[in-house]
């Protein structure tokens, strides 16, 4: 691994495999090879334009509480409003932006997380899966 953020960006798939792998279910039969698609035919050399690459259309969306994922790991926008009733692992001044799987810089009021895959969590937020960021 290159570095802390490919491995946590992997993370989840590996633990998937070793569920299915883990799986007493007898594994589902392969499908049968498929033929290739035909290339496609080359365009007029002199209709080729250089194309530039797609801008990103924006900012990610910031998750939103009340989505299943999100609720199923008790995220909140404000680590404060953690229910401590039901997550006891909860203590004071854990925020996503102390946390390990958060991936936005210092300073900055949201960034990406592995676990909201597509979409930002605020820096003051909080979730049960909240692991310590060391170093």
């Amino acid at each position: 691994m290159s570095n802390r953020r490919t491995f946590i960006g992997i993370l989840p798939l590996a633990g998937l495999s070793m569920l299915a792998a883990c799986s007493k279910e007898a594994p589902a039969p392969a499908a049968a090879p498929t033929a290739p698609a035909p290339a496609p035919a080359a365009a007029p050399a002199a209709a080729a334009e250089p194309v530039a690459a797609a801008a990103p259309t924006g900012p990610l969306p910031m998750v939103d509480p009340k989505d299943p994922a999100a609720q199923g790991l008790g995220y909140v926008a404000e680590a404060a409003q953690a229910d401590t009733s039901k997550y006891k692992t909860y203590a004071a001044g854990q925020a996503c932006s102390n946390c390990a799987l958060y991936g936005g810089k210092a300073g900055e009021a949201a960034g990406p997380c592995p676990l909201f895959a597509g979409k930002h969590v605020s820096a003051k937020g909080w979730c049960s899966a909240y692991a310590k960021k060391v170093g």
